[in-house]
């Protein structure tokens, strides 16, 4: 309890100097949105045996502000998903509140901030989509609070430093309470006026609540990489290096990514492909193999489409793999008002399991207010 304790407390103080503000910052600005949704899966557990269907209708509303006070800004989020569903067995109705907070201050060389959040989540989202675990639904807890520091270093390199305490707790199901502290520092140098080279060492620590279900683990790694900004449509960052996890299964091997973006008049291409390590709700820390890709394009002034894709290989103490493919229109009926029709197939495969699929396909109808 302690632990997260000490998490709430940056929360409340953050809370407390954000209400304390409004009269002194030169600018807030205010921005609200509200979605609903209706939508049928078809076998939300993934099971590869008993496939049950569920309708679940959502509504969720959202809150921001920002305020700008001289080299200061203050940013606040809060956002309440409500859903109901038509077997609570298979999706449970929720209430679930995220709120974040955030300060940065700029500075002559650079800036640095702080940030705090506090999230809840369906554990049959939050698990299967990090790691591809399946379970009872429940709810992952998740409150954190990190902070950033980025400073130029003459007129070609720069150095960041970053630092996260996170907590997460889960009701339901069978996993695994931890904490986690990581950071990282980053050395940059720039090589032209696209393109950047870096050199970054990160470092984590796993504990969890329970030392007969998980034992405390470390994550150390080291990775070099480049920026290249190629033009104003053709963006890419590539980063790899050597990894090594320390603990109960002491373990070396390589991490790395490849993230490139790509415009043209009418579509948006994202890529995304690499290996990472992450704590998990099965105990200790884990590494996932990769590929995600989104493509659209706009059919009109008002209309557009798109698809994506993702496949995910994970390696933890269920290895199992998951692939996702979605296809998606929107039309923007007002400046305010825009509506989403989507389709998703999910496949989950797992050692020793027959193969697992589900359909979902949903409506939307989502209000926006960008500054009001």
């Amino acid at each position: 309890m302690k632990s997260r304790r000490f998490v709430r407390l940056p929360i409340l103080a953050a809370s407390v100097l954000l209400v304390s503000l409004p009269a002194m910052a030169d600018v807030w600005h205010h921005a609200v949105s509200a979605a609903a949704t209706v939508e049928y899966d078809s076998n939300p557990d993934l099971s590869p045996t008993e496939e049950e269907g569920v309708w679940r209708f959502r509504f969720v509303p959202s809150y921001d502000l920002t305020g700008t006070f001289g080299v200061d800004e203050f940013r606040a989020n809060f956002k309440l998903n409500l859903e109901r569903s038509t077997d609570q067995s298979l999706s449970e109705d929720r209430e679930d509140p995220s709120l974040a907070l955030g300060w940065r201050r700029q500075t002559e060389t650079g800036e640095f901030g702080l940030n705090a959040r506090y999230e809840e989540i369906s554990t049959r989202v939050s698990e299967l989509d990090a790691n591809g675990l399946v379970n009872t639904d429940g709810t992952r807890t998740t409150q954190a609070v990190s902070g950033n520091w980025r400073s130029a270093l003459g007129a070609l390199n720069t150095l960041s430093a970053d630092a996260e305490y996170r907590d997460v707790a889960y009701a339901g199901g069978i996993y695994t309470d931890y904490t986690n502290l990581s950071g990282g520092l980053t050395y940059g140098h720039s090589l032209s006026e696209r393109s950047e080279a870096f050199l970054r060492a990160t470092a984590s620590h796993y504990t969890p609540d329970d030392k007969l279900a998980a034992s405390s683990s470390s994550y150390y790694g080291l990775l070099g990489g480049m920026k290249w900004q190629a033009s104003e449509r053709l963006d890419w960052t590539v980063q790899a290096g050597a990894s090594s996890i320390t603990g109960n299964d002491d373990d070396t091997g390589w991490q790395g990514s490849l993230v490139l973006n790509y415009l043209t008049l009418r579509s948006d291409l994202a890529l995304d492909i690499g290996r990472t390590i992450s704590p998990s709700g099965e105990g200790g820390v884990a590494e996932s193999d990769q590929i995600k890709g989104v493509w659209s394009y706009a059919l009109g002034e008002r209309t557009r489409a798109g698809i994506d894709a993702a496949w995910r290989d994970y390696r933890g103490d269920t290895p199992n793999t998951l692939r996702q493919l979605g296809a998606w229109v929107s039309r923007e009926l007002t400046p305010f008002w825009n509506t989403r029709l989507y389709w998703q197939y999910k496949q989950r495969q797992e050692d020793g399991q027959p193969d697992a699929s589900a359909n979902l396909v949903g409506l939307m109808l989502a209000y926006t207010h960008p500054d009001f």
